[in-house]
C-alpha cells in the first residue's frame, strides 16, 4: 500500500507535465475517438489543459494537441547547469530561455517538482513553465534536488536555496530581474516552494551548497499546490496511508517517524518559519485530496494571515491530488504572477472553484 501510494503521489502530480507527443495522446484516448474527455483528462495539469483546450469546450482533440506542441517547441532553449559545483545530476537546474531577446531583465518563474521527496525529476517542470516562457515575457527555471533516499532534510531546502543563489549570481547571463523571482511547486514541490518563501529571512537555513554562499535566496512570491505544511497534523484527516507511519514520505524525509521527533519534524514545516516579512504566498488545493489533506493549506493560510502576509486559499471543490480540470485554476495562477511581477492584476482572493469547467 505504501509503495502504491508513493507511486501515485509521484505520478498524479507529474503525469503529462512534459510535452505530450501524439503517441501519448493516443494512449490517453482509450475509446479511440480522437478526443480526450472525462476520465481521460485525469492527471493533466491545469495549465496544460487550458492551453490544449483551445476552444474551451472541456475536451481536447488530437488537432488541438498537435497544434499546441507543433507551435510551442521552438520558442525557447533549455540549458542545464549544476548549481552545487559537483557532478551530482540531482543538483542541477534547467533554465528555459526565451528566444526573443529583451532589452530589460525578465522576471523568473521557478518550479519545484513533486514526488514525495522520493521521486520526480526537474524535467517535470518544463510543461508547467512552457506557456509562460513561450510568451517571451519570462525566464523559466526547474530545480532538481537530492531525494530523501540520498539525503534527509534539510538537504532538499538547502539545494533549492543554492539553486536560487546560483540564479542571483548569474542573473546578467540569463537576463533575469532578481527582484522578480517567484517560486511554485506541486505536492512535495509545493512544500519546498512554501519553505523557500518562509525561510528567506532565516540565514541559519541557507546551508553551504554551491559556490555562491554570499548571494541571497529570497523570492518575491510563492504558490504551493497541495503541499504539506505541518506534518504532525496530516493524519487529522483520513488519507490513503498513514503519514505518521515510519515508512511514510514525511518520516523518510526527516529520517525518523514524524511523531517521535517533534523538533526535527517541526524544523521541516514551512509553517514554523512564518514572519511578517515573508513574501506573498497562496495555496491551491483540492478539498478531496486523499494524499495531502486539504487542512495543510488551511493551516498555512491561517498562519500567514496572523502575520499579515498577503495570502489566499483557492479551494478546488471535489478536487483530488492535482489534475484539476477547471481552466479557472490556471487563471488564478497567472493572476498571481501578474500581480506580483508586473503589478498588472489584482492580488487573488480566497475562493472556491469547481474542479470542472
Amino acid at each position: 500500500m505504501l509503495l502504491a501510494s508513493l507511486f501515485y503521489l509521484s505520478i498524479c502530480t507529474c503525469t503529462s507535465l512534459q510535452a505530450e507527443p501524439t503517441d501519448q495522446f493516443k494512449r490517453r484516448d482509450k475509446d479511440r475517438n480522437g478526443v480526450l474527455e472525462g476520465q481521460e483528462l485525469n492527471g493533466i495539469p491545469t495549465d496544460l489543459l487550458m492551453r490544449l483546450d483551445q476552444n474551451k469546450d472541456g475536451k481536447v482533440s488530437s488537432k488541438e494537441d498537435e497544434r499546441l506542441f507543433n507551435q510551442a517547441r521552438l520558442r525557447y532553449t533549455v540549458k542545464t547547469f549544476n548549481y552545487a559545483g559537483n557532478q551530482n545530476p540531482r543538483q542541477e537546474i534547467d533554465v528555459l530561455l526565451p528566444r526573443q531577446s529583451s532589452n530589460r531583465p525578465l522576471p523568473c518563474l521557478i518550479f519545484i517538482h513533486g514526488g514525495g521527496w522520493q521521486a520526480g525529476d526537474k524535467r517535470q517542470g518544463h510543461q508547467q513553465l512552457q506557456g509562460y516562457v513561450n510568451s517571451q515575457k519570462y525566464v523559466g527555471v526547474s530545480i532538481g534536488y537530492r531525494l530523501s533516499n540520498e539525503a534527509i532534510w534539510p538537504a532538499q531546502l538547502h539545494d533549492c536555496k543554492a539553486a536560487i543563489r546560483f540564479l542571483y549570481a548569474n542573473a546578467q547571463k540569463f537576463n533575469i530581474d532578481t527582484a522578480r523571482f517567484v517560486v511554485f511547486g506541486t505536492s512535495a514541490g509545493g512544500h519546498l516552494a512554501a519553505a523557500v518563501a518562509t525561510t528567506g529571512n532565516n540565514p541559519k537555513l541557507n546551508g553551504n551548497v554551491g559556490h555562491h554562499l554570499a548571494e541571497p535566496s529570497k523570492v518575491a512570491g510563492a504558490i504551493s499546490y497541495f503541499g504539506p505544511t505541518d506534518f504532525q497534523r496530516m493524519d487529522d484527516f483520513p488519507c490513503r496511508f498513514k503519514h505518521d507511519a515510519p515508512g511514510s514520505p514525511e518520516s523518510r524525509l526527516i529520517g525518523s517517524p514524524i511523531q517521535s521527533t517533534a523538533g526535527k519534524t517541526q524544523a521541516a514545516n514551512p509553517i514554523t518559519y512564518i514572519d511578517e516579512r515573508d513574501p506573498p504566498l497562496i495555496c491551491i488545493h483540492g478539498d478531496r485530496d486523499d494524499l495531502v489533506p486539504f487542512n495543510q493549506s488551511e493551516l498555512l493560510t491561517l498562519a500567514l494571515m496572523k502575520k499579515n502576509v498577503p495570502t489566499a486559499l483557492i479551494r478546488i471543490m471535489d478536487g483530488g491530488h492535482g489534475g484539476f480540470l477547471n481552466p479557472e485554476v490556471g487563471k488564478v495562477e497567472a493572476q498571481f504572477f501578474n500581480a506580483i511581477l508586473f503589478n498588472s492584476a489584482k492580488f487573488p482572493e480566497s475562493k472556491t472553484l469547481s474542479n470542472r469547467p
